[in-house]
């Protein structure tokens, strides 16, 4: 892995750098404004990177094995996305859970190995932080000690959404529930853009997250395209045209014909 120590922000000019993050990674970085993570460690530790933190650059893809990081750190998602991706005894491939900027990857608090890898979806900014480290960090420091249990809480609820999502919904309502799923967990591209939603990794990867197959997906945006529900100025970039029917859809308004 390639360490992100001394990355730089571009594109912002210097009364714009005032408002950046501590890492350099600006307001690309989840971690963002008053959540800033970097600042909070600074504030805690009088260092940039304490003993035990440390940032890396994963390309899409790359894969971070668990039993391979130290004292069964804490993970912040900083860019990218990043998913636990495992595979079956026969290949199959399934990603269990997504995980966006501003998102902690909670492995101190797992009680058995992890089943899968943490994978970089595309490309992907990560903060490891060794657990006593980050124990110390929610000690001293309360904004990451209310973000992070608020964020902790949205992941829980999050996972029961999409338990029911594969138990129960096709998988037009499937796709839906997803597109709504990263409206609210993702930031848009520009503020003005409420109801664009970017994606930020491929059809397969989304296949592999609702319990379907690529071809499906792509069936599914095709569908909802046809039907003026959505609009796909780009292939990673969505645009809900009828929010009121696409959350209809989400919601189980397409069900299988009876007999199927």
């Amino acid at each position: 892995m390639q360490s992100l120590i001394g990355l730089e922000g571009c594109g912002f000019n210097e009364t714009e750098r005032a408002a950046e993050n501590a890492c350099g990674l600006v307001h690309s970085c989840g971690f963002h404004a008053r959540n800033c993570i970097c600042s909070e460690l600074r504030a805690a530790f009088n260092a940039d990177l304490p003993k035990g933190v440390n940032r890396f650059a994963l390309a899409s893809g790359q894969e971070i094995e668990p039993e391979t990081l130290p004292n069964s750190p804490v993970i912040g998602v900083l860019t990218g996305s990043v998913g636990i991706v495992a595979h079956l005894s026969d290949g199959r491939r399934t990603i269990t859970g997504l995980f966006f900027p501003g998102d902690y990857i909670n492995l101190a608090s797992l009680n058995r190995q992890l089943n899968g890898a943490i994978t970089a979806l595309a490309p992907s900014a990560v903060q490891v932080m060794e657990q006593p480290v980050f124990e110390n960090l929610l000690r001293l420091s309360n904004l990451t000690r209310d973000h992070f249990m608020d964020q902790m809480n949205s992941v829980l609820f999050q996972l029961l959404d999409h338990s029911n999502d594969l138990a129960k919904k096709t998988p037009i309502e499937r796709i839906a529930a997803f597109l709504f799923e990263l409206k609210n967990r993702t930031l848009p591209r520009k503020s003005t853009q409420f109801n664009t939603v970017a994606i930020p990794f491929g059809r397969r990867d989304i296949a592999d997250y609702l319990g379907l197959q690529p071809e499906t997906v792509s069936r599914g945006f095709t569908t909802l395209t046809a039907e003026g529900v959505i609009n796909l100025p780009e292939a990673d970039l969505v645009t809900i045209q009828d929010v009121h029917r696409l959350r209809q859809i989400a919601n189980g308004g397409r069900p299988r014909k009876r007999g199927v």
